[in-house]
């Protein structure tokens, strides 16, 4: 152990897990539903004076990622636990011991960034805290979105969405915001332990991050239609469980939605949520044949999930267009243990979690066609591909809009649909696009292309959201230029100053 006279605290193993343990379990507060952003900079701030400290060799700045990991997924995704235990029909015990497992492994990223950070930058220095710390913080935010299918979940940039940093929405996505408060965080703390160099440097950052964020946000780089188009949002407040345990499931769609819509027809864009018609085709083909005419004579668009039969026998997560609109779309990002259960043949039977309904679906193919109501062309997500700003940006190919059907009832009530529907808002402003988000309980919503919220309906009540929204056209340079340049800079960041003492 190296001494540390000016922070005590942090010199022994367990005090510095602690302390990252709460650090990380504040941070998930910084996202919706709370919105206290100043923590997204506070809290990793924390963990990076913890690892700056010449005590925290590799092994320790492991440790230490790990209690942060612990604190901050252990809180913001606790609703896992909800999902496992009342819908997943598992006792407490075990239900805990998944969510545990989950927690772990995402801690596991931040762990494996303290480690290589500190492995990698031999000393304390300004590049340190301005660039290697932010780099890797976004490059394992990246590696989480794919590795073992993806977990982009509780990213830092999704806290900023009403603060000037998300100006940088439209240019760098949710990692290019994620980079800039992770390098405020680093800032903040050579305010506090850097020397004069340091110090004037981190004002520079500061002030110019925020200053040209501020720049940004008066940017619009889509242009609407000058035509508004109707829409109406079903919610039906259905429990996830109740749609298929009906001995009439078909009837009691129609008792729910078919009610809720029947003063609606005539709208142009109706949306029902995923799985609304619980029946799959070809079994519900009678009923979706009805809808289609309804639609049809009321010159609507009904766009409702759907499971779908194929002629193999494999069911898909589907979505359907009726009346003037074309098209059928197969989920292609499926959630593990949610729509499919991996290595189902040895763990199919071993407890209820692994036998869920509608656990056993294949992916759609690559490259599926838009989905059209009227003149309109759509880009239909269901429910987790949302959050995965990659997938979005590669299945835009310049739709009108965004559409995504969700069942976030699984999640309870709790801060999961929040955090999703932050997630839908900040790939409305990556993209320049209006969301329109149909959810089964909550929260149905109305985002425009900035990302504000223009109408939503409370979580567990059953309504419908009517309004407008725009046809966008053009592209914003995320949606035209990638990811790429963003990750060779992050990479450099990491790289050069190692090689070449920048900023030692």
């Amino acid at each position: 152990m190296y001494p540390n006279r000016k922070y005590p605290l942090i010199t022994s193993r367990f005090s510095c897990f602690m302390i990252a343990l709460l650090a990380g379990a504040i941070l998930p507060f910084a996202f919706a539903p709370h919105h206290l952003w100043p923590l997204s900079i506070f809290s990793p701030a924390l963990l990076l004076m913890i690892w700056q400290s010449p005590s925290q060799e590799p092994k320790l700045a492991f440790l230490s990622g790990l209690g942060f990991g612990l604190g901050m997924f252990g809180v913001g995704v606790s609703w896992v636990f909800i999902s496992v235990h009342r819908y997943g029909n598992t006792d407490i015990p075990m239900a805990s011991f998944i969510t545990l497992l989950l927690v772990l492994s995402l801690a596991f990223f931040i762990a494996t960034q303290g480690y290589c950070l500190k492995r990698f930058f031999k000393g304390n220095n300004t590049a340190f805290l301005l660039l290697g710390f932010p780099s890797s913080w976004v490059l394992f935010e990246w590696i989480r979105s794919w590795a073992f299918t993806g977990f982009p979940w509780l990213y830092l940039g999704y806290t900023e969405l009403h603060t000037p940093l998300s100006g940088y929405g439209p240019i760098l996505s949710v990692y290019g915001i994620s980079l800039v408060v992770a390098l405020n965080a680093g800032a903040l703390v050579a305010l506090f332990k850097g020397n004069k160099n340091a110090k004037i440097l981190a004002c520079f950052l500061v002030i110019s991050t925020w200053g040209l964020g501020t720049l940004l946000t008066q940017f619009s780089f889509t242009t609407a239609s000058p035509t508004k188009h109707t829409v109406s949002l079903v919610q039906g407040n259905i429990a996830p469980f109740d749609k298929f345990s009906q001995e009439d499931p078909i009837g009691a769609t129609e008792k729910t939605y078919g009610r809720l819509t029947e003063t609606h027809w005539g709208t142009e864009l109706i949306l029902w949520p995923e799985s609304a018609v619980p029946l799959s085709l070809p079994y519900s083909q009678d009923y979706i044949n009805q809808l289609q005419i309804m639609a049809e004579a009321a010159d609507s668009t009904l766009i409702t999930g759907i499971q779908v039969k194929n002629a193999q026998g494999e069911y898909h997560n589907s979505l359907i267009a009726l009346g003037n609109g074309k098209g059928i779309y197969h989920k292609f990002h499926l959630l593990p243990f949610g729509d499919f259960v991996p290595f189902q043949q040895g763990l199919r039977g071993l407890i209820n979690f692994f036998d869920i309904p509608m656990s056993s679906f294949t992916e759609g193919p690559k490259n599926q066609e838009l989905i059209t109501a009227g003149k309109l062309k759509l880009d239909p997500l269901i429910c987790y591909e949302i959050a995965f700003p990659e997938l979005v940006r590669s299945t835009l190919r310049n739709a009108d809009a965004i559409i995504t059907l969700s069942e976030d009832g699984w999640f309870g009530d709790s801060w999961g649909p929040h955090q999703h529907l932050e997630i839908a808002q900040m790939r409305a402003l990556e993209t320049g696009r209006y969301v329109l988000r149909a959810t089964t309980s909550g929260i149905t919503a109305i985002i425009n292309a900035k990302g504000q919220i223009i109408g939503r309906i409370p979580q567990f009540h059953a309504m419908v959201l009517q309004g407008t929204f725009e046809s966008m056209q053009g592209e914003t340079p995320w949606v035209r230029i990638g990811l790429w340049p963003l990750l060779i800079v992050l990479i450099l960041m990491f790289i050069l100053p190692g090689r070449f003492r920048i900023l030692s």
